[in-house]
């Protein structure tokens, strides 16, 4: 992420963000687990670099996709909300970026 300031660039690499997200999501009620987009098989491999956090982004948006395990017996859209809510609050207070887009995808469900 690229940010033009009067004094020169700044460049915020996208692990930088990562990390941002994943704090906001584990102070999150409800998150158990978080995987990449192929879930159980990232486990299974030993793959977890992008901890569930794919951070990309297009012309004008920041977009955020997490992969979540949830805590079962809760109500899942009211948790996945709070998390997008927690995430998008944070990045756009830690980076001052107001196009930002977080996506949610509940993967399953863990007791």
């Amino acid at each position: 992420m690229l940010i033009e300031t009067e004094y020169g660039t700044i460049d915020i690499k996208n692990d930088v963000i990562r990390d941002l997200v994943y704090k906001a999501v584990i102070e999150s009620y409800g998150a158990v687990e978080m995987y990449g987009k192929s879930g159980f098989f990232d486990k299974i491999l030993g793959k977890s670099e992008d901890k569930g956090i794919n951070v990309s982004e297009d012309e004008e948006h920041l977009i955020i996709d997490l992969y979540l395990i949830l805590e079962y017996g809760l109500p899942i859209k009211k948790v996945a909300e709070n998390i997008q809510e927690n995430v998008h609050h944070r990045v756009k207070s830690m980076l001052n970026f107001e196009n930002l887009k977080v996506n949610v995808n509940v993967s399953g469900l863990k007791c």
